[in-house]
């Protein structure tokens, strides 16, 4: 057979993989599910022993639920495993092309006739579940030529899952195979052959743990990261900035969508939901941003003392200049006066742009409560104002998305914010 591993369902074996073993197939498995068994009970010096028995075991049913958690439904397999088809067999054809061609020009390339037709996908299914199942005898047939025929069925299902597994995703063709199969039926990674000379798999090293941890590893890098704001206003709005000053980032930042869902949106909500999180071990990198005032801060101090988990981040709004010296509306005298309402009344609104807070020619002015607890005062834009701001935000963005932004627009504001997530990990 050579040096190869590969997957067991059954009687049957596929995905052969030469002097190595595919890590993804590994990393379905745990470390609970390793078989090793010694050709004998002595181990050599460089544990070369031919005929040992060492890989990976468990049940159709687990490794089946395992490939469901992770988002491999029978249905994605299914499609996925059209899609692939659907270009091996556009190749196929390709290649017939080329062989009619050269055989009408008087030539013939020898290698055009390599590639194997594609069948259809439930006549392919439907041989794969008769190898896993028990094998026949010789004796159940009444000549060889039978028997053969019967056998090569089988090698002609393993060539093709072989064709159709460099076309389609590994976990899908998993997936399709294990679905062919009883819940009972032993599957496993049959690493046995690997322990011979020139391959080196020490068997009494752990695989599938160490691979299944790497594989988690790089999740958090390949994932986007989850932004996490205080409620639904905030992650459209951002969003639509990100789409206009880091348009490049799109795919790579992803604002929690509220749409539909019915969460509660505030400062409270934001801490909790962080807490969850962390709490459900969440595998992409994250990072919760709240609004850079007075009420935020205080309710975000407690969350802010923990240690966190080095994937999560808790920021707020940056430091902005255009907040250093802003309009604030007197509570007692109702008279207006200028000062730094960074940290106090950093809400998302003032961060959307001079000209957006700009209303009857004035700057909307930050309205102030007091806070007792804190010593100090919560400030924000008044309802009124507040909605026209998001107005005039949402047709600015409109405005420059069909090509005819505003002259001297001003995206300082977020593309601070957009900014200060990008860096959170720094």
């Amino acid at each position: 057979m050579g040096h190869y591993s590969y997957l067991v369902i059954g009687n049957y074996q596929f995905v052969y993989t030469r002097s190595h073993y595919s890590s993804e197939l590994a990393a379905l498995f745990s470390e609970d599910d390793r078989q090793y068994i010694p050709a004998s009970e002595t181990l050599a010096e460089d544990w070369d022993e031919e005929g040992c028995t060492f890989g990976y075991f468990t049940t159709a049913h687990a490794l089946r639920q395992r490939l469901q958690v992770q988002g491999y439904t029978s249905r994605r397999a299914h499609a996925d495993a059209a899609e692939g088809l659907a270009r091996w067999r556009a190749k196929y054809n390709a290649q017939l092309e080329l062989r009619e061609r050269q055989e009408q020009e008087g030539g013939k390339d020898p290698f055009a006739d390599l590639a194997r037709e594609p069948r259809e996908l439930v006549d392919l299914l439907a041989d794969i579940r008769t190898a896993i199942g028990p094998h026949q005898p010789i004796s159940a047939f009444a000549t060889s030529r039978e028997y053969l025929t019967y056998e090569d069925r089988f090698a002609e299902a393993a060539q093709d899952v072989d064709s159709l597994y460099w076309e389609t995703d590994t976990r899908s063709v998993i997936r399709l195979l294990i679905d062919q199969a009883p819940d009972d039926t032993v599957v496993g990674l049959d690493l046995g052959a690997l322990t011979g000379c020139c391959v080196h798999l020490d068997p009494t090293q752990p695989i599938a743990g160490p691979t299944r941890e790497r594989q988690l590893a790089s999740l958090p890098s390949d994932a986007p990261v989850i932004v996490l704001t205080e409620g639904s206003s905030d992650s459209r709005l951002l969003t639509k900035a990100m789409h206009l000053t880091h348009p490049h980032l799109d795919g790579f930042l992803r604002f929690i969508d509220y749409t539909g869902s019915g969460a509660e949106g505030s400062v409270s909500a934001l801490g909790r939901m962080v807490k969850a999180f962390i709490a459900a071990g969440v595998a992409n990198r994250f990072v919760a941003i709240a609004d850079n005032d007075t009420a935020a801060h205080l309710h975000l101090a407690e969350l802010k003392s923990r240690p966190l988990p080095e994937g999560c981040r808790l920021l707020h709004y940056p430091e902005l200049p255009l907040l250093a010296d802003y309009p604030i509306l007197d509570p007692t005298s109702s008279r207006t006066t200028r000062g730094d309402v960074n940290g106090i009344a950093g809400s998302l609104e003032m961060y959307l742009g001079r000209e957006v807070l700009t209303i009857d020619g004035s700057l909307a002015p930050v309205h102030l409560t007091p806070i007792p607890e804190a010593k100090s005062h919560q400030g924000a834009l008044s309802p009124h104002h507040k909605r026209r701001v998001q107005k005039a935000f949402d047709k600015k963005v409109k405005r420059a998305l069909n090509g005819q932004p505003s002259d001297g627009a001003d995206w300082s504001g977020v593309h601070a914010v957009i900014e200060s997530i990008v860096h959170a990990f720094d």
